[in-house]
């Protein structure tokens, strides 16, 4: 069994009231999952540190209204910019 002292800790990348969306599982150009459309975008709901040997989060999903735990691997931030908006 692994000894989590063995491991590095992750800090989290996001922090609760984030706005993120889902950018996948592992890339294959072969595969297309059909609920990925359902969590384009959420927000970080809670911060589970250093479960799995790196962060979990609960990420509320807008189009379907589900919750979620997602690795941040599989996690982007989205940023705006303000030029967006002028």
């Amino acid at each position: 069994m692994d000894d989590p002292n063995d491991f590095n800790e992750y800090n989290p990348h996001f922090a609760v009231g984030d706005l993120v969306e889902f950018v996948g599982y592992h890339y294959s150009p072969d595969y297309k999952y059909i609920d990925e459309d359902d969590y384009k975008f959420g927000l970080v709901m809670k911060v589970k540190k250093n479960i799995f040997y790196q962060p979990v989060y609960t990420v509320y999903w807008f189009k379907n209204g589900r919750t979620t735990e997602v690795l941040g691997d599989h996690l982007s931030l989205v940023v705006k910019q303000i030029k967006n908006y002028l």
